[in-house]
Formats: structure tokens, sequence, C-alpha cells
């Protein structure tokens, strides 16, 4: 396949055309989007209409799909997830719940966090809906190097429900929580690939850093995420309906917007692929 690139943030995130995935790209043209994804951190492919299992199939080429029980699964294809704008806590109060509202990185409680995301534009809203990312490279490159030599070594715990949350997750059943025990991640982590390191910060699931009382804990973690949040460091993405994004959350953090007015219906297939302890 050939396709064409186009750089969408000044220093994250890029869009391919000319991609069609329900044909699997061959060996070449598979190394050339992975290679796109690496440099940019988040990869858009346009224009895409696929039913679930090709899906899945085509999201396979970049890692091993995994099966996460929090989201609703299609029908067709247990790796696939579906987060739509008429989610609600099931279990919990019934309210409807808007994933992914605050910024955070995929996966960070469970133990081998997900290496990759990939979502699916299925139906999106004529205005708002906008995912925000923000690069974690470059935020950790722009500490002090007082920071830096602070913060290396350090790790956080991460849970599912901390008790440092910022938006409403959902209720999950008492022996599916228990199979989900805290993890304990670096402050900062290398990629595996790249070799390059990141801040790794998840405001909705760190309780606190290991070895500081909570005070100083919650102290350092506000002024990290403070710090990597700032708008130079992010891109915005306004979705076209067949759009799959993917990114990668070992060097970013995201955040869903529900800004869209009501009666607007936004619905995304997910797929994310394994990853390893992030050391």
């Amino acid at each position: 396949m050939n396709f064409q690139t186009e750089r969408l943030g000044p220093h994250m995130a890029a869009a391919v055309d000319g991609v069609d995935l329900n044909r699997l790209p061959d060996a070449p043209t598979q190394a050339a989007l992975t290679r796109v994804l690496h440099d940019n951190l988040v990869l858009c492919i346009r224009g895409q209409r696929l039913a679930p299992v090709p899906f899945r199939d085509a999201m396979a080429q970049f890692g091993v799909p995994v099966l996460r029980k929090q989201l609703a699964r299609t029908t067709e294809c247990a790796e696939v997830n579906i987060i739509s704008s008429e989610d609600r806590d099931v279990l919990g109060d019934g309210k409807r719940l808007v994933n992914g509202e605050n910024w955070h990185t995929d996966d960070s409680f469970m133990r081998e966090p997900c290496s990759l995301t990939m979502l699916y534009g299925v139906v999106v809203p004529a205005v708002g809906g906008d995912t925000q990312f923000t690069n974690m490279y470059a935020a950790y490159a722009d500490l002090p190097d007082e920071m830096k030599a602070r913060i290396d070594g350090l790790k956080v715990i991460h849970k599912y429900s901390s008790s440092r949350k910022l938006s409403r997750i959902s209720t999950r059943p008492a022996a599916e929580m228990a199979a989900m025990p805290e993890a304990t991640h670096p402050l900062v982590r290398t990629h595996p690939e790249t070799g390059r390191k990141s801040l790794y910060l998840n405001p909705n699931r760190m309780e606190q850093v290991v070895g500081l009382d909570r005070a100083e804990s919650d102290r350092l973690l506000d002024a990290l995420i403070a710090h990597a949040t700032q708008p130079a460091y992010e891109y915005r993405h306004a979705w076209r309906q067949g759009d799959i994004v993917i990114w990668d959350n070992r060097c970013t953090m995201h955040k869903a917007n529900a800004d869209y007015p009501d009666g607007e219906r936004r619905l995304m297939h997910r797929v994310i692929v394994a990853g390893t302890a992030p050391y």
C-alpha cells in the first residue's frame, strides 16, 4: 500500500490517507505505519469502514489484542470494546458515565498495562467530542534537572478506584475487583521500543508515591500533572467519521470531551494491545 502522511499538531500526531484496513497491510506498509506512530505518538488512519472483527484483526498488526471487562464489548468480537454517549454505571447508580473524561493513561491500574489504544469513530457528533492528548516525552524533557534527579527511581501506587480519582468510574463486581490488585509503577519510564524517557502519570488512578507521606506525595503528583497538561504539550483531535486513532500509552496521556449537544450520538469501538510492566 502507498499512503500519504500529514502532520496534525506542532509536536505530536499525524494522519495517514490511502489505507483501507479491510485489507491487512503488507509487512513494509505495517512497518511504515508503526514508524509514523513511534515518531508522532498519535496516529490517525482516515476514512475506514470496519466491522468489529476486521477492526480487531487490523489492530492486531500492531500488537496482541487483550480483553478488558470494564467496558461493554461487541457481540461479534470480545476484544472490541464499546464506548458510547449512552454509557451508564449499570452496576452502580445507573447514571451516565463519560469514560476517560479526565486526563489519564489507559490501564495503569494493571500490573502490565496495555501499550497501545485504538479508537474507531463509528458515529461521531457534528460538533464536539474531541479527544485531547499530551506529550509525556516532552513534559519529562522540559523538567528542571533537579526535578528529574528527584523523581528518577520513585514509584507510585496505582489503583482502579483511587482516592485521588477525578471522574466517576464504572462499578465492578467484587470478584473482578479482587483480580485487580494495586500496581506499582515508576514515575519515569523508558519506552521499550524507542528508548526515550517520559513521565508516567495517571491522575485518575494514582494513589500515592511510595516512600513519601500523603501530603508530600500529593504536592509532587499535583505539580507534575499540572506541568504535563500544559497546552504547550497538547494535541486536540477533532474526529471525522471513520477515523481510527491509535496512541501510545507509554508516552502520552489523553482525555475525552463530552461537550457535544444533547441528542448528538458518539459511538466508538476500542481495541487495546498488550504491554509489559513499565520498567
